[in-house]
């Protein structure tokens, strides 16, 4: 029995320089949902409800490769088409770097697909492949009627992203027993991890020493039932377990935008949040495209640029 049971995988964090500008990005460039909360604090969301809390800091660490958010299109054409219309404005939305197309080789990490990869203006990873992903063919959805403007990438799902591991096995011991995940191991250096209804899927990667340290300000989100007694039962389940599954820190638990939680770290950096919702599983409930005003006001108008 894991020690976290029937927990659901819902968001992600993304670190930023700027949040506004960053979610004109996600917007306008990646097809993504947003909602600017707060004046350092936005959210994004795919069709598949995955969802990613955007936290602007003075400091953003650049993320390695093998940290990316999968962003999936019908097929290869699309690919191609897409492709040219980033690097067209490549300059005007800050983007650090965008790889040529290939074919993927999936005997590194489990993803054969036909993609290019996009580093943003803060460092953050993302791949535009076909839809054929590692966990199978991804449905796109159909483009909604009047839409405007439609964005470069069109808005689909995030289909998985990615983590990376100095020892897989160690990884794979802590996403199934601890975290309750179902993990699938098609090569010893790569697993395959998701619940049963996961909103967010994970590929770890083994990269042995070439690892990336990670903050609890770029951490991983799942959703639990419960009261805040379920919160603090697993919170000390933690810490009496923390040796067992080497756990780098457990941190206390706190109250904060509408939930109770708290967050972990284990033993490969990357950090994970266990939480409880006061009235819904999630704080996304998409109010549609976000209005062009709010994301301008502060820094001139980008509308029609892209």
């Amino acid at each position: 029995m894991a020690v976290v049971e029937g927990a659901l995988p819902t968001h992600t964090t993304l670190e930023c320089h700027d949040v506004a500008k960053s979610l004109v990005f996600y917007r306008d460039v990646m097809g993504l949902e947003v909602n600017h909360i707060s004046a350092l604090v936005g959210h994004v969301w795919a069709t598949n409800r995955h969802y990613a809390a955007v936290l602007q800091g003075a400091v953003c660490a650049q993320q390695p490769l093998l940290n990316y958010y999968a962003r999936p299109v019908p097929g290869p054409q699309d690919v191609d088409a897409i492709h040219a219309k980033i690097e067209a404005v490549r300059g005007l939305h800050g983007i650090r770097e965008i790889t040529a197309p290939v074919r993927e080789d999936e005997a590194k990490f489990g993803v054969g697909t036909y993609g290019f990869y996009v580093n943003d203006r803060d460092g953050n990873w993302w791949r535009v492949e076909d839809s054929d992903g590692p966990f199978g063919a991804v449905e796109i959805p159909s483009a909604r009627a009047g839409a405007a403007p439609a964005p470069i990438v069109p808005p689909g799902p995030v289909s998985y992203v990615m983590l990376e591991s100095t020892r897989l096995a160690r990884s794979v011991r802590f996403y199934r027993d601890f975290l309750g995940l179902t993990v699938e191991c098609p090569a010893h250096h790569f697993a395959l991890a998701q619940s049963e209804s996961s909103w967010v899927k994970f590929i770890a990667v083994d990269v042995g020493d070439a690892l990336v340290p990670q903050k609890v300000s770029n951490h991983h989100g799942l959703s639990i039932e419960g009261t805040q007694q379920t919160v603090d039962d697993l919170r000390r389940a933690a810490r009496e377990q923390a040796a067992e599954f080497e756990l780098s820190k457990v941190l206390p638990a706190t109250r904060q935008h509408g939930s109770y939680s708290f967050y972990l770290q284990d033993a490969e950096t990357n950090c994970w949040e266990l939480e409880i919702w006061d009235d819904a599983p999630a704080p996304i409930v998409p109010p549609g495209p976000i209005s062009y005003v709010m994301l301008e006001s502060a820094h001139g108008s980008l509308k029609g640029q892209a």
